[in-house]
């Protein structure tokens, strides 16, 4: 079994990150700042909580997360457990929004991963398709003038992904991270600006 833990796990303990993912989305921010404080924003695969921390920590406000794995509560944060694709996971997010008050979100945000099969067009798949269900989200969810970053595992559907979707925004871009591991096809996708779908 090869050891996964690189100078981000290591630095990931010292910051009291729950996961070395915490580097990729502070990476993120710092290329693009489409966090803000004051804004509402959706997360989806959250556990075990590494993005969770940071969106917290800028916003300042409850972040609503979702995974269909437990994740060990954390302050401000609303966690739904459930599959992104389900199609009761939009009622509860919006029976949630309606005890809080909240009329839209901000920004959604995905590092949701199926588990990897080793062959890189079945993850490619997987990856997609999860993409998509979070942009069925952004349809119902997400505010004029919002943001989606979103994971997925590079592809042959990749461009055809971000051609569909890039229309509704101002802003689009793939781009890859420091914190990923070398050997890893994941790229990130920001769309910013939402003018409407």
């Amino acid at each position: 079994m090869p050891d996964r833990r690189d100078k981000f796990y290591y630095l990931a303990k010292k910051e009291r990150y729950r996961s070395r993912a915490a580097f990729k989305l502070l990476e993120l921010q710092t290329k693009f700042g489409f966090l803000k404080e004051g804004q509402n924003i959706l997360e989806i695969g959250s556990s075990p909580g590494g993005w969770t921390q940071i969106v917290t920590s800028v916003t300042g406000k409850t972040v609503f997360s979702v995974d269909i794995s437990k994740m060990e509560p954390l302050e401000n944060t609303v966690f739904i457990r459930g599959r992104v694709g389900d199609k009761a996971l939009k009622m509860r997010i919006k029976d949630e929004m309606d005890r809080m008050g909240i009329d839209g979100f901000d920004g959604i945000i995905s590092d949701a991963m199926s588990k990897t099969s080793g062959n890189q067009d079945i993850d490619h798949s997987s990856s997609y398709l999860i993409c998509q269900d979070v942009m069925a989200l952004a349809e119902v969810f997400l505010k004029h003038d919002g943001f989606v970053v979103l994971k997925q595992f590079q592809g042959d559907l990749t461009v055809q992904f971000v051609n569909h979707w890039k229309k509704h925004f101002g802003f689009s871009k793939i781009t890859k991270v420091a914190a990923s591991r070398e050997t890893s096809k994941e790229v990130y996708i920001v769309f910013q600006y939402l003018r409407g779908f």
